[in-house]
């Protein structure tokens, strides 16, 4: 009986390396139609083709297997088709204003920077994503002045060396002015946290500084601000000359947290709200909305079916290992089930 079970256990692994090879075959083919469609300007994704190919093999295959099966199994293939476009196709070209033009967007990275391994080892699984923007604090404002808070200059150092050797841009909160002037040109996309959104004098210090070159810059709501109030506090940025000011959604404080597991209450309706009544992006920090890891993918989901513009989520190759916000931070292999949800 041993020998039998060895004897067909020999046979599903030539099968094994049979399917493996037919993948890297399929994967040259669907790579040179995706350069001859670069080079034509053809868009690169074709729903009609993808449900084609589904339909096809569920009809000629429907007696042997079940059509859920091969949806699941091909879903994956043709996912990977098409990260690999992100990936080599020229996606690294793109300007930061075309990338945030190109709705929705994730925005990832750790809480914290901690490491030169630590930034290179997420870095390097989210440009494999296709992931350009690379988020991380050096300056971190905690509620206790006895945590971490952060390595600050070092810090900044650490997250643009390691944005500019995998071709991303730079996302980053400063809490003051002179960290602002300071690392002005090593951040890309400049944040504004929480705790600031009401500090009227840095906004405006902010939206001067950011004038000229109309730098994009991310305002978080206030955990107990209203949204009249998070709308005013944008235009304290805007009247200085930058209107290029995205909202973040990041939960709010209620009576929830009384008894509640999440750390916020998502403020998930605010989405609609916001884009009824702004042109400003809206985008949703899942990760600190709930606090929990595992509620974060389907948080990201809700924020995307309701029209969020982009994603704002704590990554990082070990979460448990993270030095801030572990409980609320995933691993590059759950972004990447939120990916699937953006590339369909």
């Amino acid at each position: 009986m041993l020998n039998n079970i060895e004897k067909l256990r020999h046979e599903i692994d030539k099968i094994d390396d049979k399917i493996v090879e037919l993948l890297i075959d399929r994967k040259s083919h669907t790579d040179g139609i995706i350069k001859q469609k670069v080079n034509a300007q053809i868009p690169i994704y074709d729903s009609d083709r993808e449900l084609d190919i589904l339909n096809r093999l569920k009809t000629k295959f429907h007696k042997q297997i079940d059509s859920f099966q091969i949806e699941h199994i091909f879903g994956d293939i043709l996912f990977y088709s098409k990260i690999d476009y992100f990936k080599f196709s020229g996606l690294q070209n793109l300007s930061l204003e075309k990338i945030l033009a190109d709705a929705p967007f994730i925005i990832a990275g750790p809480c914290t920077v901690e490491s030169h391994e630590q930034m290179d080892s997420v870095a390097q699984k989210l440009s494999n994503l296709g992931i350009r923007l690379l988020r991380g604090g050096a300056y971190k404002p905690r509620t206790s002045p006895m945590s971490f808070q952060g390595l600050e200059n070092e810090g900044i150092r650490l997250l643009k060396e390691t944005a500019l050797k995998y071709d991303m841009f730079v996302v980053s909160e400063f809490t003051d002015s002179e960290q602002l002037e300071k690392h002005y040109d090593e951040v890309d996309i400049i944040q504004i946290g929480s705790r600031n959104m009401t500090s009227s004098g840095f906004l405006k210090q902010v939206g001067k500084r950011t004038s000229k070159d109309k730098k994009p810059v991310i305002l978080k709501r206030g955990f107990a601000s209203t949204i009249n109030e998070f709308l005013l506090a944008s235009q304290y940025i805007i009247n200085e000359g930058n209107p290029n000011v995205m909202l973040c959604l990041r939960g709010i404080r209620s009576f929830e947290q009384i008894e509640s597991e999440l750390r916020y209450t998502p403020d998930l309706a605010s989405i609609v709200e916001l884009k009824r009544n702004s042109p400003l992006k809206v985008i949703f920090d899942p990760s600190h909305a709930t606090g929990k890891a595992s509620y974060v993918y389907p948080i990201s989901k809700a924020a995307l079916e309701l029209g969020a513009d982009g994603l704002m989520i704590e990554c990082h190759v070990n979460p448990e290992e993270s030095v801030s916000d572990s409980s609320q931070t995933i691993s590059p292999q759950e972004l990447e089930r939120i990916l699937k949800l953006i590339i369909r």
